[in-house]
């Protein structure tokens, strides 16, 4: 007796893929960096200018982005509830977004993570001063008079090598207490297996 066996095989293969290329912070820190290493050669007030913004910029872009990338490789299904209530407040200020970043992690903050995230503010809020005199338009200006009075605007007054040092040490700061934050976060991650991807280097 001879038994017909039939065999059907259904195989769905996917042959789509998905490619993401996305601008990093790191285009802001070479602009920094070309405009800092211009001003050094010209000592141009314009070259200084740009330099300030620019390093404004990176840093911001550096915070948001950094808190983004580890939230979303963190907080993978099923624990993507977390990740969606972080994308729909993209878009507030990063002073503000620092304290929902660490309470993904923490339900009560402990005092050490208060103390960094007070440490990013602080440092990142005379920067950000810095940047907004210049692109929002205050005169950058010295004057004189006839009765030997002189003075400059408060924009004028920052473009300085000295005001210069001291923002960058102040980044560099900021940086150091990003760094302790996420060392401190770390044991609290699930699917990250390292943090150093998104750590700061000194400028």
């Amino acid at each position: 007796m001879h038994h017909s066996i039939s065999l059907h095989e259904n195989v769905n293969i996917s042959d789509t893929f998905r490619a993401e290329t996305e601008v990093d912070a790191v285009i802001y820190r070479n602009e920094f960096e070309r405009h800092r290493q211009e001003y050094r050669k010209t000592e141009s007030e314009a070259e200084l200018i740009l330099t300030f913004v620019m390093l404004q910029i990176y840093v911001e872009c550096f915070l948001h982005q950094n808190m983004r990338r580890v939230v979303g490789l963190e907080f993978q299904p099923p624990r993507n509830s977390a990740r969606e209530g972080w994308n729909n407040q993209e878009k507030r200020p990063v002073s503000a977004k620092l304290e929902g970043f660490a309470s993904l992690f923490f339900s009560s903050k402990p005092e050490n993570i208060q103390y960094f995230i007070d440490s990013i503010r602080e440092r990142l809020a005379p920067i950000s001063d810095i940047r907004n005199l210049f692109v929002h338009g205050h005169k950058v200006s010295a004057w004189s008079d006839s009765e030997g009075n002189a003075g400059l605007t408060e924009a004028r007054s920052l473009l300085t090598s000295s005001q210069l040092e001291r923002s960058i040490h102040e980044v560099n700061e900021l940086g150091a207490a990003w760094n302790l934050l996420l060392d401190n976060i770390f044991p609290q991650l699930k699917a990250l297996r390292t943090v150093e991807d998104f750590k700061f280097s000194k400028l």
